[in-house]
């Protein structure tokens, strides 16, 4: 008995893991022969992002993308900064083109960039055709009036809308495109005359929390945007600075929104709670010390998975680009294909890291500075500089090119994860790192700037520190 129970959950098991196979077909001319990869956001409190596969583009511009996914998902297709967003469902194949950069308009080639996707759609009912059919409608209707929702006074107009919006699609069976409907237009009113109340009451109150539904989440961010700073300021929230500034307690906290019309929910006031601590480390409306307990709190003790896996991102993202904090491992291959990691490099030195693309003006003009600072500082300070270009033939013709760059060159083959780690938003960026693994300075100054007085405070003997007044001895 107990074999044909184990050969079920096997026959359960794969039938679960192919059922939501999903597959991209895709064309993307001017990207030939580079990489695109599938990315989601693995939560919108804290924005933190994953990739779900990669592959490669061939050199007539042809790829296939396949993963699994159990629900509709939002995802964005990265081809090194370009990126191009849709919507993917459960056991649904596609075939998109991926469009060149628009020439007309100036893109930064070292920042993200949005290029246009055509999705050839095969059913009026598939999500990609629903949000486009209705973000047309939305679009038409906010320009018909547009003045009227600048000065917040068009509640009966959106109201009206609304109506429409849900009779016209009524014949259509899907939960996610209803929530995507209806926070549209949420949003849309939060930015009037709507009172908090209603807002509540038409869009909160014993609705269930969508954490995968970006237009749910937008709404959500929007309406309880510094929440907790806010409510710090009324009579009733007069104890919530002591709860987190003087126990850091996040179940004191709860205890006390508790009060507030809006958080009775429990679900809800957690998810509030963990979304203020977030805000409260960057905007300091309470000391950040408790700010990092009280989210291994929320990890340690709650019973919602969710709300464990956003307080973890979000202290992933404090622990890993902060002074102190441990630089994210790496291991990658020089010009000539031998590997290095951060763990070899750090261990009698401090590492100096940029990471830089050999098509940023930026970037190459920082890199003519370093053979000065190498001379210097080199017996202390291990020069790193990580190429993030699309092909590994491209780093070593840059250093044949480049002879008297002799320091460190090594390629970013992570298909984009090591710039993910280091949260690497435009090139050049730099990092000093000490000999233990820790960041000293994040982001650490251009070679430009004052990083040559950084590098001399490092090398400096060790003497005795003379202090106004003193005298040396003779």
């Amino acid at each position: 008995m107990q074999k044909v129970v184990v050969l079920l959950l096997v026959i359960l098991y794969f039938n679960v893991s192919f059922s939501q196979n999903v597959k991209i077909s895709g064309v993307a001319k001017s990207y030939e022969n580079k990489e695109i990869g599938v990315w989601v956001n693995n939560d919108y409190i804290s924005n933190t992002q994953k990739q779900l596969t990669y592959s490669a583009i061939d050199s007539v511009g042809n790829f296939l993308l396949e993963f699994n996914s159990k629900e509709i998902q939002y995802i964005t297709l990265k081809v090194e900064k370009s990126i191009a967003s849709m919507y993917i469902e459960p056991n649904a194949n596609y075939d998109v083109m991926i469009l060149p950069p628009d020439s007309s308009s100036y893109q930064n080639p070292n920042l993200e960039h949005d290029v246009k996707i055509s999705i050839k759609l095969k059913s009026k009912t598939e999500i990609n055709a629903l949000t486009m059919d209705y973000d047309k409608r939305f679009d038409d209707f906010l320009s018909v009036d547009y003045k009227s929702f600048v000065s917040r006074r068009s509640k009966p107009e959106i109201d009206s809308f609304k109506l429409v919006m849900h009779d016209f699609y009524s014949s259509v069976n899907n939960l996610y495109f209803e929530a995507y409907i209806n926070y549209t237009i949420a949003a849309l009113e939060e930015k009037t005359n709507v009172s908090e109340k209603k807002l509540y009451e038409n869009y909160l109150q014993g609705k269930p929390v969508i954490y995968n539904n970006p237009e749910y989440m937008n709404f959500f961010n929007a309406f309880y945007k510094q929440k907790l700073q806010n409510y710090s300021l009324t009579n009733e929230g007069k104890s919530l600075k002591f709860q987190i500034d003087g126990r850091g307690s996040f179940k004191g906290t709860m205890d006390v929104l508790r009060q507030d019309d809006f958080l009775k929910n429990d679900t809800i006031r957690e998810l509030v709670v963990i979304k203020g601590l977030y805000e409260s480390y960057y905007d300091g409306a309470f000391q950040r010390k408790n700010i990092v307990p009280m989210l291994r709190q929320v990890v340690e003790e709650s019973k919602i998975p969710e709300h464990q896996r956003i307080a973890q991102n979000i202290l992933n993202s404090f622990s890993k680009l902060k002074v102190g904090g441990t630089a994210p491992f790496f291991e990658l291959p020089d010009k000539n294909g031998l590997t290095h990691s951060i763990d070899e490099l750090r261990t009698k030195k401090y590492i100096y890291l940029m990471f830089f693309d050999k098509n940023c003006t930026a970037c190459l003009q920082q890199l003519k500075i370093i053979p000065s600072l190498k001379k210097k500082y080199g017996e202390r300070i291990e020069f790193v500089s990580i190429s993030t270009d699309s092909k590994t033939s491209e780093l070593k013709d840059f250093c044949s090119q480049n002879p008297k760059y002799d320091w460190l060159f090594l390629y970013d083959n992570s298909a984009g994860m090591l710039k993910n780690k280091y949260e690497i938003k435009s090139l050049p960026t730099y990092f000093l790192i000490d000999p233990a693994g820790k960041f000293i300075q994040v982001p650490a100054e251009s070679p430009d700037e004052d990083i040559d007085r950084t590098f001399f405070d490092i090398v400096k003997p060790k003497g005795k520190k003379w202090g106004v007044g003193d005298k040396k001895n003779q």
